[in-house]
């Protein structure tokens, strides 16, 4: 799974949807993330330190969705 988010991540910031690529990645893994350190996924990942805020923010926002009663789910076409 890192080593998705991490070829996600090298990929969007060619495109300049960095930011949002992390954000969305943390999100959607987060119930397997959720225990992990924030600078030891950064460091697995290859970003900078400084994303480990970001990255404590989407697993909190992953929680707190959850206990509104929303889920993340992908799309049924």
């Amino acid at each position: 799974m890192l080593e998705e988010i991490a070829r996600e991540i090298a990929a969007a910031t060619k495109d300049r949807r960095k930011a949002v690529t992390i954000h969305f990645q943390v999100l959607k893994n987060a119930d397997q993330l959720s225990g992990m350190d924030a600078i030891e996924f950064c460091r697995r990942v290859g970003i900078e330190e400084v994303w480990a805020t970001e990255f404590k923010k989407m697993i909190n926002l992953a929680k707190l969705l959850r206990e509104q009663g929303l889920e993340l789910a992908p799309r049924r076409d």
